[in-house]
């Protein structure tokens, strides 16, 4: 969607009658939106209590339960029995624990919310799973050294990653699904075709592994991504499935932004919406990833 077109002005300093005002700005996978920056009076909200024992005890069954694939009823039942025989059966526990199960399913609600703002906003490169080979690791250290790995390219090279952790496939080892995106020049390793069996579809596939994690971590396979196969091609439900199936926490490099703050004038806007809130549709153009989105966190400490 182009905008309209505008005479220029001589001075190049815009139209000094048009309004500007400082949005929140995401894509929701089509195009960028914008909700306005109202300066807030309301104080801090308070800080988050510690965990008690009881609450540690009921995440644990939560998760074991999600893990199952057990919901509503079923998962209720789950997570009250596992209390009972930890803690004197008590007439308000029923209560506490669906108060307690719709908590997390909103709070999981907002982290896909924000993994989909987060995923439609930068621009990734490849889908990447990184298998372990148990000669080589256990699946904590492949979890520890792997965090590490990528934390270190990050740093040193702009590698910028977001997935998660999903045990299960063919022989119920631990992957790392995510998304990648590699800086020109700044891949490690080489890309080479591989043609393999697999067991469990019993027919041969190719993947394309690369040669530094194929040797120091057990399987990689790296999967091209650009702008259309990402928006179309299944790759983000995919990962979000493994988010609600395992109940993992997203991993994340620094510098991805959920969404940015910008100032925008009036002739940028396409159009508005209401949705709780009026949201306002931006031109395609309006927002630059070059100029915008790629260094957006690094812009904003400095400005500090």
């Amino acid at each position: 969607m182009e905008k309209p077109y505008l005479i220029p002005i001589e001075d190049g300093l815009g139209n000094p009658f048009e309004e500007r005002h400082y949005y929140k700005i995401y894509n929701d996978g089509g195009h960028y939106v914008g909700t306005r920056v109202v300066r807030s009076k309301g104080k801090r909200p308070p800080k988050r209590p510690a965990q008690t024992a009881f609450d540690i005890a009921f995440d644990s069954l939560y998760f074991q339960a999600v893990k199952q694939g057990l919901k509503n009823d079923a998962m209720a039942d789950f997570i009250q029995a596992g209390l009972e025989k930890l803690y004197p059966a008590s007439s308000t526990l029923r209560k506490y624990i669906l108060e307690k199960i719709d908590k997390k399913q909103r709070n999981l609600w907002k982290r896909i919310k924000r993994f989909r703002r987060k995923a439609n906003m930068y621009r990734w490169n490849y889908f990447v799973t990184f298998t372990y080979d148990p000669k080589k690791h256990t699946a904590e250290s492949f979890r520890k050294k792997l965090r590490k790995c990528l934390s270190n390219l990050h740093t040193r090279r702009g590698w910028k990653y977001m997935g998660v952790f999903e045990e299960g496939g063919e022989n119920g080892t631990l992957h790392f699904h995510a998304l990648l995106y590699v800086p020109k020049d700044e891949m490690i390793g080489r890309i080479i075709e591989k043609n393999e069996y697999s067991l469990k579809r019993r027919k041969r596939y190719t993947r394309y592994g690369n040669t530094f994690f194929d040797e120091n971590f057990g399987m990689s396979d790296f999967q091209e991504l650009n702008p259309i196969l990402l928006k179309r091609g299944g790759t983000i439900k995919y990962l979000i499935k493994y988010i609600v199936k395992t109940g993992e926490k997203i991993v994340y490099s620094r510098g991805i932004p959920a969404e940015i703050c910008k100032e925008i004038a009036d002739s940028d806007i396409a159009g508005t919406f209401l949705n709780f809130v009026t949201k306002y549709v931006l031109f395609d153009d309006v927002i630059d990833w070059e100029r915008d989105i790629k260094n957006y966190g690094k812009m904003q400490r400095l400005r500090l």
